[in-house]
């Protein structure tokens, strides 16, 4: 699907900025601002996993920790949900 690293990594973070709940978007953003030089590929998976997750399930399971199901528990969805918002 991806011809190398670089381009997957763009077009994840591309598509994690654009979702449809402004607070996602806000945390996306954020997100990609403090990890986007640090991601490796096993990174981009997961956030690519992530991001095809409904908009309102994703939110709820951020906000909600013990609705979570068991195939979130990942390095990527904790840093999003621990994220600091200022």
């Amino acid at each position: 699907m991806f011809n190398n690293f670089e381009e997957k990594k763009k077009k994840i973070l591309y598509r994690s900025k654009y979702r449809g709940i402004r607070e996602l978007d806000i945390l996306f953003e954020k997100f990609t601002e403090t990890y986007s030089d640090s991601l490796d590929f096993n990174d981009l998976n997961e956030l690519n996993e992530l991001l095809k997750i409904p908009d309102w399930d994703l939110l709820n399971f951020i906000m909600y920790p013990k609705q979570t199901p068991v195939n979130l528990n990942s390095k990527t969805f904790e840093r999003l949900r621990n994220l600091k918002l200022k």
